[in-house]
C-alpha cells in the first residue's frame, strides 16, 4: 500500500516535475554557454564590478565573478536554482495531504487499512526522491557543462553546492507539509512557505548592510546553506546537519499533527 501511494504521488506530479527538471537543464546550459565570453573579458569585467557601490557588492556577495567558482555561485547557485528546489519542495509538501482534503478524497484515503503515518510517509518519501533526482540532474548538468566550456571548478565543491540547494528544498518541503497538514489548506501552505523563504532570503541578502539583520544570520537557513560558500569551501557538515535536523523536526511534527487532527469534518 505504501508503494501504491508513493507511485500515485508521482503520477500526480510527474508532468510538473519533468518541466522543472528540463527547465533546470536549460538554465544551466544557457548560463554556462555565456561563461567563455565572461572569461575573455575578465579584466574589463572585474574593473566594471569594482565600480559598483560597496553596498551593492556586499548585498549580492560579488566575489571573483569571472572565476569558475565565482561565476557558478553568482549565476546559478545564489538565487535561481535554490528557489527552484524550494518551489518544488513547497509544492509537493503543500499538496501532500491538503490537496486530498480540498478534493474531498481524504475520507476515502483514511478509510484504507493503513495508518495516517503511512500516508504521510509515502507522500514524503516521494517528495524527497524528487529533491534527490533534481539534485542529480543539476549536478550532472553543471559538471558536464563546465567541462564543455572549460570552466575551472572543483566537482566536489559543485556537489557540495548542489547539496545545500537541495537541503533548502528539503527544509521548506517540511514547512509546507506541516502547514498543509495543520490547516488542510494547500494554497495557504504554499503561500506561507514561499513568503517565509523570500523573507529569509531578503534578510540573508541584506545582512551585510544592516546590523540587525546580521544578528539574525545564525537562525537563517540561507546562512546555513548558501552562506557557507560551498563553491569555494566545500562541505560544511555541521550546518548541513543543522538544516537536515530542522527539516526532520518539521516532518516529525507533521506526523504527530496528522495523527491527532480531527479530519471527520
Amino acid at each position: 500500500m505504501l508503494r501504491n501511494l508513493f507511485l500515485k504521488t508521482w503520477r500526480d506530479h510527474w508532468r510538473g516535475f519533468l518541466g522543472w527538471a528540463l527547465g533546470l537543464v536549460a538554465i544551466v546550459s544557457v548560463q554556462l554557454a555565456v561563461y567563455p565570453t565572461v572569461k575573455q573579458s575578465a579584466a574589463d569585467l572585474e574593473k566594471y564590478l569594482k565600480n559598483f557601490p560597496p553596498a551593492f557588492q556586499a548585498m549580492f556577495r560579488m566575489q571573483d565573478y569571472s572565476s569558475g567558482p565565482g561565476y557558478i555561485s553568482t549565476e546559478l547557485l545564489s538565487f535561481m536554482i535554490p528557489f527552484i528546489f524550494i518551489s518544488v519542495g513547497a509544492g509537493w509538501g503543500a499538496n501532500a495531504t491538503a490537496l486530498e482534503e480540498e478534493r474531498g478524497t481524504a475520507d476515502f484515503l483514511l478509510s484504507l487499512p493503513i495508518s495516517r503515518s503511512y500516508i504521510v510517509l509515502s507522500k514524503l518519501s516521494a517528495a524527497l526522491m524528487a529533491q534527490v533526482i533534481l539534485a542529480a540532474v543539476v549536478a550532472v548538468a553543471v559538471i558536464i557543462g563546465r567541462r564543455q566550456v572549460e570552466l575551472e571548478a572543483s566537482d566536489i565543491y559543485i556537489l557540495a553546492s548542489v547539496l545545500v540547494c537541495m537541503l533548502l528544498g528539503v527544509l521548506f518541503l517540511g514547512l509546507a507539509l506541516f502547514i498543509g497538514i495543520a490547516t488542510g489548506k494547500k494554497t495557504l501552505a504554499l503561500g506561507v512557505t514561499i513568503a517565509v523563504a523570500l523573507a529569509s532570503f531578503l534578510f540573508y541578502s541584506l545582512a551585510p548592510l544592516v546590523d540587525t539583520f546580521d544578528a539574525l544570520l545564525p537562525v537563517n537557513p540561507f546562512q546555513w546553506t548558501l552562506g557557507t560558500d560551498p563553491m569555494r569551501k566545500g562541505f560544511d557538515v555541521w550546518h548541513m546537519l543543522l538544516t537536515l535536523a530542522v527539516s526532520v523536526a518539521f516532518y516529525v511534527a507533521s506526523l504527530i499533527v496528522y495523527e491527532r487532527r480531527d479530519l471527520s469534518a
